[in-house]
């Protein structure tokens, strides 16, 4: 009797084994099946400014496309733009964080150097400088953006210039995160 309790024990043991096998196959199955069906979806990212208007959107279009809205672009480059022409020589060190913060990561270098050496240049003659835009053209195709404006200089205390300035502005995304690739001024008449 004792024997036929321990095949009895060993039969459970079994099933309850094989039981178990069958479960983790199919919850592997399963998961291999929903991650094959996430795989070709396109995500968007809908940001929702402070202010009241319309949404922003960042997303991906498949593998390797990515996209923002033109409001977005419109948005980002304002700020890109304004935060580094606004500048002094008692500023430079929060704009280089913030350049930072706002480039992509294969132009912080670049673009951290040119902050640098503005700063250098305006401290040596006691300027500064503010961006005042008045025109921008977003083109999400291929994340640029032309943004136009007046750039305000100031010696001291008193205003030296004010210039019309015209500024290309490139981005790229890398995983959903949107980084400044390039900023370049261009002729004023465009």
């Amino acid at each position: 009797m004792r024997r036929v309790e321990m095949e009895g024990a060993v039969r459970r043991v079994r099933d309850i084994r094989i039981a178990l096998a069958a479960l983790l196959v199919l919850s592997m199955t399963a998961n291999l099946a929903l991650t094959m069906s996430f795989a070709g979806r396109e995500t968007v990212t809908v940001l929702v400014p402070a202010t009241a208007g319309p949404g922003w959107e960042v997303g991906g279009g498949g593998v390797g496309i990515n996209r923002a809205g033109a409001r977005y672009l419109e948005d980002m480059a304002r700020t890109v733009a304004v935060t580094l022409l606004t500048l002094t020589p008692e500023n430079a060190a929060l704009v280089r964080l913030a350049a930072a913060r706002l480039a992509h990561a294969s132009a912080r270098g670049a673009i951290g150097a040119w902050v640098e050496a503005e700063a250098g240049r305006m401290a040596g003659r006691d300027m500064a400088s503010a961006f005042y835009p008045t025109e921008i053209e977003a083109d999400p195709g291929r994340l640029a953006v032309e943004i136009a404006g007046e750039l305000v200089t100031w010696i001291g205390r008193e205003e030296a210039s004010r210039e019309d300035r015209r500024y290309r502005l490139v981005f790229r995304i890398d995983a959903g995160r949107i980084g400044l690739l390039r900023f370049e001024q261009l002729e004023s008449g465009k």
